[in-house]
């Protein structure tokens, strides 16, 4: 079967790897900001975010090669940013109408729309026309699967029998892919961990920087944001099982101690402001900070769910750290109501 990927960032080229070798073809589709990771692989270098070479059957394609990329295509795999999935979603819609294809979603966040909050999936059906949308959640950190490293996730849809049928084309030894139905859960999980792991980066940092061991206050820290995530969840329409499995718990725990987020929380602990600390992390390429743009998503999708501060108390203390002008301190007397 052939495969489109659209978008050549650390998660779409990592997932290029089990997919291909399930003997499917990989069409990896470069968006203009992806530019610059092309000239590297296509000169068959190793990729510069996930640091490994690319399969030589996966075919590469131009941001101008998109109509191409999409013919005669089985399934199609969404891999930009959580910001750019309106713009890829009306150009799938313009270049082949609504597609009978299911899509496949790995951007995590929630975006605005005509001053609306909205999950992924509702982004992509408004501008599509379909619902044969597969959410994948859990804990994947793309330089680990690009290294064929145990990993483990959840494909999630209201069509239950096409992840299951994703589940049997794409599977591999090392690349396991657990079902579900619940679409909301699995988003909303994805999109509210990023928050959660800024604040444990905020603890993080401060800890390191003040010379203290407190492997305590981390723990508390990580079991009390899994259970507001788990009524937040509840409260919008998900499964708290949900929260308890890969989708939050997983992903909850290895980006706590290994993504993005978590770097740029730890800066913030260590005393950096937040533009100080989104400079350092432009300035390391590490990639989007998607947690702090979704902080601002997601406080206008909770109020329009009546979640105020009294149901997600972290949530809304790093809110106030980031936007706000917050001292940190206030993460901390949040933990300690």
């Amino acid at each position: 079967m052939e495969v489109a990927i659209l978008g050549a960032g650390a998660m779409g080229s990592a997932l290029a790897i089990p997919i291909s070798e399930r003997g499917h073809e990989i069409k990896l589709w470069f968006t203009e900001y992806d530019m610059s990771i092309y000239d590297v692989v296509s000169k068959g270098e190793p990729h510069p975010r996930i640091k490994v070479r690319l399969p030589d059957t996966i075919k590469f394609y131009k941001p101008d090669q998109l109509k191409e990329a999409l013919e005669e295509i089985d399934y199609i795999i969404i891999a930009v940013s959580s910001e750019g999935v309106p713009v890829i979603s009306k150009l799938i819609r313009e270049t082949i109408g609504t597609p009978r294809q299911p899509l496949i979603v790995v951007s995590k966040g929630i975006e605005i729309e005509d001053g609306i909050a909205k999950t992924m999936s509702e982004i992509i059906e408004g501008y599509v026309g379909s619902d044969k949308i597969v959410y994948v959640a859990g804990p994947s950190l793309a330089a680990e699967l690009a290294k064929k490293l145990p990993t483990h996730v959840v494909y999630a849809s209201k069509y239950i029998e096409i992840s299951s049928e994703l589940k049997r084309e794409f599977e591999t030894s090392y690349y396991r892919i657990e079902v579900s139905n619940d679409i909301i859960g699995a988003q909303l999980s994805a999109a509210l961990k990023n928050i959660y792991a800024i604040a444990y980066g905020i603890i993080e940092g401060y800890l390191r920087a003040n010379n203290i061991v407190n492997n305590n206050l981390k723990a508390a820290l990580l079991s009390k944001a899994l259970d507001e995530m788990a009524k937040v969840v509840s409260f919008c329409g998900g499964k708290r099982e949900t929260v308890y499995g890969l989708a939050g718990l997983g992903d909850l725990y290895v980006t706590s101690l290994g993504g993005r987020n978590s770097m740029f929380g730890q800066l913030l602990g260590e005393g950096l402001s937040t533009k100080e600390a989104l400079d350092v992390m432009r300035k390391k390429g590490v990639g989007v900070v998607e947690g702090y743009k979704n902080a601002a998503t997601i406080r206008k999708y909770l109020h329009q769910k009546d979640i105020g501060r009294d149901k997600a108390p972290i949530f809304y203390a790093v809110y106030s750290i980031l936007y706000e002008g917050s001292e940190k301190e206030i993460l901390f007397k949040t933990l300690n109501q």
